[in-house]
C-alpha cells in the first residue's frame, strides 16, 4: 500500500468540473416475488452532489442505486441521467463490494486502457496518479490476484479512469482495515470533488456516510424516510427511525412545564413548544456526561464500557432502571459495576410524547 496523504487532482479536472450530471427518479417502484423493494421513489441529485444513502438491510438501497446504473429496471417510474431515460441514458459506472474482474489483466494496464478509451492522452500518467489516489501499491500484479481490500481500490481507480460524469458506489471501502479505509475515502472524495462528478454512495457505516455526502438520505423497507445535510438528520433524535440508523439514542423520562422539561432533577430549556407532561426527552450519547456525585443528575451503575480511541462509550443503569449510552474521554476510565452519577449537557432539550 501506498501512504499518500493528499494527490493533486487530475489536471483534466478543470473541464470535468462540468462533467456532473443530474440524476432524476420519479414514481420508481420495484417489486420482486410480489414483495415490495422500492415505494414511489421520487429524488432529484443536482450535478456535482455526494450523496450519501443509509438505512437497516434490506432497506432498498442497492437496488436504487441498480436502477440508476440500467442493472435493474423498475417496475414503473422513469429514471433519467443527464436529460436522458432508457436506452438513451448514459451509463453510470458502478463499484461494489465485489465488483467482478477479469481472469486475466494487470492493474496499471488495466486502468490505463479505461483512460485511454475515455480519451485521456496521458493516459499512462493518469493511471499511475489514480493509484496513488486509492492507495494501490500493487500495479504490475494481476488483478484477479489482488486480495479483497485491493480489488476495491482496483475497481475505484478503474471507474475514476473512465471520467465519469456520474458514479454509483456500493459499499466500495468495506473491506479496508479501519486506517486505510478513512485515508482512501478522503482522498477518493478529494477526487470527486475536484472533478464535480456526481456520486451516490451507499455504505453500511453511517460515519462514513456523514463524512462524505453533501446529502444524507436514510431509507427504510424501499422508501425514502429523511433527506438532508447529515448533521439537519443527525440533529433529529425524536424522530426514532432515522436517529438510530444514524447512532444510539437514550430516552429518558421527564415531565414538561411550560418552557421547560425536567428530567433527573434537572431543569433544561425546550427545543420546540410541546403540552404539558410526561414526555421522553431524547438525547445521543454525548450530551450525557458523568458528574460528581453532589451535582444535579442521577446515580447509576456501568454494565458495559468501551474504548473508542479518542472517547470511550459506556453503558449505566440508572437507579430508575433505565439503560443510558455516555459517550466521555477515553482517560475518563469506568470498570465494570462502577457507581456513578449521569447528567444531561445544559443544552434545549429534544422530547416526543409517550404514547
Amino acid at each position: 500500500m501506498i501512504a499518500v496523504d493528499s494527490v493533486d487532482p487530475s489536471p483534466s479536472s478543470g473541464d470535468s468540473a462540468r462533467a456532473g450530471w443530474a440524476i432524476s427518479l420519479r414514481g420508481v417502484n420495484r417489486a420482486r416475488a410480489g414483495t415490495p423493494v422500492l415505494c414511489d421513489i421520487d429524488l432529484e441529485i443536482d450535478p456535482g452532489l455526494i450523496v450519501a444513502f443509509v438505512g437497516p438491510p434490506g432497506c432498498g438501497a442497492s437496488t436504487l442505486l441498480r436502477a440508476v446504473t440500467g442493472a435493474e429496471r423498475p417496475d414503473t417510474g422513469v429514471v433519467t441521467v443527464d436529460g436522458r431515460s432508457g436506452i438513451a441514458s448514459p451509463r453510470v459506472p458502478e463499484v461494489r463490494d465485489r465488483t467482478p474482474v477479469a481472469r486475466f489483466g494487470r492493474v496499471l494496464t488495466s486502468i490505463a486502457a479505461a483512460a485511454r478509451r475515455a480519451g485521456r492522452p496521458d493516459a499512462d500518467a493518469e493511471a499511475g496518479r489514480l493509484t496513488q489516489v486509492v492507495g494501490l501499491g500493487a500495479r504490475e500484479r494481476l488483478v484477479h490476484r489482488l486480495a479483497h481490500g485491493d480489488r476495491q481500490r482496483w475497481a475505484l481507480a478503474r471507474a475514476l479512469a473512465t471520467q465519469p460524469g456520474a458514479l454509483v458506489l456500493d459499499d466500495p471501502l468495506a473491506a479496508l482495515p479501519t486506517m486505510a479505509r478513512a485515508q482512501t475515502r478522503d482522498r477518493v472524495v478529494q477526487e470527486l470533488r475536484a472533478r464535480r462528478v456526481t456520486t451516490l454512495w451507499f455504505t453500511r457505516d453511517t460515519a462514513e456516510a456523514a463524512a462524505v455526502a453533501d446529502r444524507l438520505i436514510v431509507m427504510d423497507q424501499g422508501r425514502v424516510v429523511a433527506d438532508g445535510s447529515p448533521d439537519e438528520l443527525y440533529a433529529r433524535v425524536d424522530e426514532a427511525m432515522v436517529a438510530e440508523v444514524l447512532g444510539p439514542v437514550n430516552a429518558l423520562p421527564g415531565i414538561v412545564e411550560g418552557t421547560i422539561v425536567e428530567v433527573w432533577g434537572q431543569e433544561l430549556p425546550l427545543a420546540r413548544p410541546a403540552a404539558d407532561g410526561h414526555c421522553e426527552v431524547v438525547v445521543r450519547p454525548e450530551s450525557v456526561m458523568i458528574v460528581g456525585s453532589e451535582e444535579p443528575g442521577m446515580d447509576a451503575v456501568v454494565e458495559a464500557t468501551t474504548f473508542l480511541g479518542s472517547a470511550r462509550r459506556s453503558t449505566v443503569r440508572t437507579a430508575d432502571d433505565v439503560q443510558v449510552v455516555v459517550e466521555h474521554p477515553s482517560e475518563q476510565r469506568l470498570d465494570l459495576r462502577d457507581h456513578v452519577r449521569v447528567a444531561l449537557a445544559t443544552v434545549p432539550a429534544t422530547i416526543r410524547p409517550i404514547s
